[in-house]
């Protein structure tokens, strides 16, 4: 007497690899989010940091006009101008000596290319900004 074996179901052959076809795409899809997320972050935090630390340099100087282009470039450094995070860069100093006290402001904005911040191809792009106050020493020669 021979044994047979039983005839196994056939209907569900090869959905474990459609299940992880499909989660493996929302897992990357995920992970993408992420990761353009924390760019986006990282870049406006570096735009941020540019328009304190321009503003501080301006504040400082023994003669604040002549710290602008100083402050321009250092801010460009800060914010990766000619990167992704910071395709374009546009900076605007005030010097506000009627204020009591004197201040400085700064603005200073970034264009964001998002088609290549991220691991897949997004279009367009958004701009990151950040203002900066500063007062002016007092104390410095000249005031």
């Amino acid at each position: 007497m021979s044994r047979r074996c039983p005839a196994r179901p056939t209907g569900d052959r090869g959905t474990a690899t459609a299940e992880l076809v499909v989660l493996m795409v929302v897992f990357f899809t995920f992970v993408a989010a992420i990761v353009f997320a924390g760019r986006v972050t990282v870049g406006a935090a570096q735009v941020e940091a540019a328009a304190r630390s321009s503003a501080r340099t301006i504040s400082m100087a023994r003669d604040p006009e002549a710290a602008i282009d100083r402050a321009r470039d250092q801010a460009a450094a800060i914010a990766g101008l000619g990167t992704a995070a910071c395709s374009s860069m546009a900076f605007t100093p005030v010097i506000d000596r009627s204020a009591d006290p004197a201040e400085v402001r700064v603005e200073v904005a970034c264009t964001v290319d998002l088609s290549e911040i991220t691991l897949i191809a997004v279009p367009g792009s958004f701009t990151v900004d950040a203002t900066a106050v500063e007062v002016i020493d007092r104390h410095r020669e000249g005031w």
